[in-house]
């Protein structure tokens, strides 16, 4: 599903921001944070897409991958099967909208963020960056081989995340300012798993130096 917030005839948007939700959740549930920054992001389109599979629950929840197991190969296999997925949504708003890779910039939470961070760098064309809220990056044996592209990347984690611990973040920059990404991650002290206030004017930050300045 399109959930999107247009304000403006599609092909008038400089830009677009898409939101790629949680485990359990739907791309409604984040595009409110896309009538936040529609204030000040006045040229860029939101958009945020209910992952690919429902959850068992139903309820309107949906999943990129399955966590009935947190074993590294599950998370691999999953990430995998949900890639072409997001890689078809990509390329479908490319060209809805008319807008080239380098104009879409991603914002991630959890699982989203999850698959932000492994399927984006893969693609030929770079995109025109990435917040990372709460998530981690996995690796692969095939990671630094499959490097296509790369791109400016925020971090955002809670020091007290009951769910991805925030060492995954360090460990996901550290990696990637390895891999020479123009990388930089931030840690709330007192929040658990979700984006605060703090966050959220960070990651308008952030965007606004990528497409304005």
């Amino acid at each position: 599903m399109l959930n999107h917030l247009i304000i403006k005839p599609k092909n008038t948007y400089k830009n677009a921001v898409v939101f790629l939700h949680g485990y359990g959740a739907n791309g409604s549930d984040l595009i409110e944070i896309g009538k936040l920054w529609s204030s000040d992001l006045t040229d860029t389109l939101f958009l945020a897409p209910d992952a690919p599979f429902t959850c068992p629950w139903g309820n309107n929840s949906f999943q990129w991958f399955e966590l009935t197991s947190i074993a590294p190969e599950k998370i691999g296999e999953g990430l995998k099967k949900a890639g072409p997925h997001m890689n078809q949504y990509i390329n479908r708003i490319s060209s809805e909208f008319n807008l080239s890779d380098n104009k879409i910039l991603f914002v991630g939470f959890s699982q989203g963020t999850m698959m932000a961070l492994y399927h984006l760098f893969r693609r030929k064309k770079s995109c025109a960056g990435l917040i990372g809220y709460s998530g981690l990056l996995f690796e692969d044996e095939k990671m630094e081989n499959e490097l296509l592209s790369r791109f400016p990347i925020k971090l955002y984690h809670g020091k007290k995340d009951e769910v991805i611990n925030y060492e995954f973040t360090v460990k996901a920059y550290k990696k990637l300012k390895k891999l020479d990404f123009d990388v930089s991650y931030h840690l709330s002290q007192e929040l658990s798993h979700g984006i605060d206030d703090e966050g959220l004017k960070l990651g308008l930050k952030f965007i606004e130096k990528i497409f304005y300045i």
